[in-house]
């Protein structure tokens, strides 16, 4: 199991934000943690919010699938 690290805002998550909401279709704030995964090069996303179930950047397991 990885480390969990502080992964600092910068211009280049806010770019990569940008392009993962007009792919994805996400909110503002989901596509800023979407892209800060993959700035910090993650391999999956934890979540209970299902609009991830459109992103295919990384692994995404959505809790409520699980039941």
């Amino acid at each position: 199991m990885g480390n969990i690290e502080w992964q600092s805002p910068s211009l280049g998550i806010a770019e990569r934000a940008a392009r993962a909401r007009a792919r994805y279709n996400l909110r503002t704030l989901d596509a800023i943690q979407l892209a800060t995964a993959l700035a910090g090069e993650s391999t999956g996303f934890v979540t209970n919010d299902k609009d991830f179930r459109r992103v295919t950047d990384l692994e995404v397991l959505v809790l409520d699938d699980l039941l």
